[in-house]
């Protein structure tokens, strides 16, 4: 393998890697994300009420979150790449099928089951592909990749819903589908698992790192790596504050449509909103990661989950287009900064260790978080005609996840520091 030793920014394949993850994240989560753009259309085409509606949401980030631990042990044993290729096949089925809804009971099926199934293999296995690929600078890897779900939705959002207005239901996923079914297969095409692959190292390696460090590990060390990071309570802390952090930004990013909509702005005013919060975001996505892995990991991303749960409090004196505008730019600065510094925060905790099967423990709090906070705000409005009780769940779960982050155990020492010598004695 050929190694460099170079300064923080030069060509490596690890960026190629990074661009597809970001690009498979834009393509494949971005549908769900813009979620807050089908109520109404569905509501008036159907019939449906909003908190029928939303419970193909909550399904589908049940389903993902359920699925995350068996994806994460999927990725670990088959590689990123297959797991990449199956998550794509679920996803366009779930895409045409979604286009085919008469009955409630099929869009739980094809946007809730196949379409959550599809986001645990894009999510999960990703994140700790990416990681394999760099042995410093992870922060700046990681904020590229949380950009693509920043830009995704600011795409995808307006552009729904234009199609859905233009060319009905059925023809916005069918041609969704196509689309995404090509770039999907470009971007599995030039994907690799691992630096090996290549024949490089990690990017930011050194000659003189520790070879087990630069190698991949065996699939029995995997195993029981994840029994001793299973063990800690930084593993289950940070699945909990993930879960917190989700339903603070669900509640926003599937209602803030809909009240932008109830407060007289048009479906596509409205989508704009959450055009601005992705778009924002983007910058805090790039930008947390590399902050957080240069200073106090949990001081930066407490601040962010503040901002997060404390801007929402705008929200009940907000009835103009203005006013929805600077929301949203200013709750996007919290939601970007949310959730890129996971993976910073398992760098720091286990290290170079490898963490498939246990971040998608901790997405597992995620997609609960996300199926929680996607479907209250339907049922609270069905039964009160205001959002303002979701809207109190949503800053009292921000704020939560803060106060937790704060708690969680110092950065600067790993929590398992011989886990590779733990393993080769088990």
């Amino acid at each position: 393998m050929t190694s460099e030793n170079h300064g923080t920014f030069y060509y490596h394949y690890a960026w190629v890697i990074v661009a597809i993850i970001a690009g498979f994240q834009m393509v494949g989560s971005s549908v769900r994300m813009a979620f807050g753009v089908f109520i109404d259309p569905l509501s008036q085409d159907f019939g449906w009420s909003q908190g029928s509606i939303t419970l193909a949401y909550g399904i589908s980030s049940v389903v993902s979150a359920v699925a995350s631990p068996w994806a994460g042990q999927f990725g670990d044993r088959y590689g990123a790449r297959r797991t990449m290729t199956l998550g794509s096949c679920l996803f366009i089925i779930g895409m045409i099928l979604t286009g085919l809804i008469t009955e409630l009971w099929h869009f739980y099926l094809a946007f809730g089951v196949l379409l959550g199934i599809s986001q645990a293999l894009f999510l999960v296995p990703m994140i700790p592909a990416a990681m394999v690929w760099f042995r410093r600078h992870l922060g700046v890897g990681m904020g590229f990749i949380m950009t693509g779900w920043g830009i995704g939705p600011a795409i995808v959002a307006p552009l729904m819903g234009f199609l859905i207005v233009r060319l009905g239901w059925e023809w916005t996923f069918w041609s969704s589908a196509a689309i995404s079914a090509v770039i999907m297969s470009i971007m599995i095409y030039f994907f690799k698992d691992r630096p090996i692959d290549r024949g490089v190292l990690p990017y930011g390696a050194h000659p003189d790192d520790p070879l087990e460090q630069l190698q991949p590990s065996d699939p029995q060390q995997v195993k029981l790596f994840s029994k001793y990071m299973n063990r800690t309570m930084a593993c289950w802390n940070m699945s909990s504050i993930h879960f917190f952090g989700c339903v603070g930004h669900a509640v926003i990013l599937v209602y803030l449509i809909p009240i932008a909509v109830q407060e007289g702005l048009s479906l596509l005013m409205a989508a704009s909103m959450l055009t601005i919060v992705s778009t924002v975001s983007i910058a805090t996505r790039l930008g947390a990661p590399i902050l957080a892995d240069h200073y106090d990991t949990k001081i930066v991303m407490a601040i962010f989950y503040f901002i997060q749960g404390i801007t929402v409090v705008m929200l009940f004196w907000t009835h103009s287009l203005w006013a929805f505008s600077f929301f949203a730019v200013i709750f996007g600065v919290g939601y970007g900064g949310e959730a890129g510094i996971f993976p910073i925060l398992n760098r720091k905790y286990y290290g170079q260790a490898p963490m498939g099967s246990a971040y998608g423990l901790q997405m597992l709090g995620a997609g609960l978080g996300m199926a929680l906070g996607g479907w209250i705000g339907g049922i609270i409005f069905d039964i009160t005609h205001s959002y303002d009780l979701a809207l109190i769940v949503s800053i009292a779960t921000s704020l939560i996840g803060a106060i937790s982050i704060l708690l969680l155990e110092p950065t600067d020492k790993l929590l398992i520091p011989d886990w590779e010598e733990k393993t080769k004695l088990s």
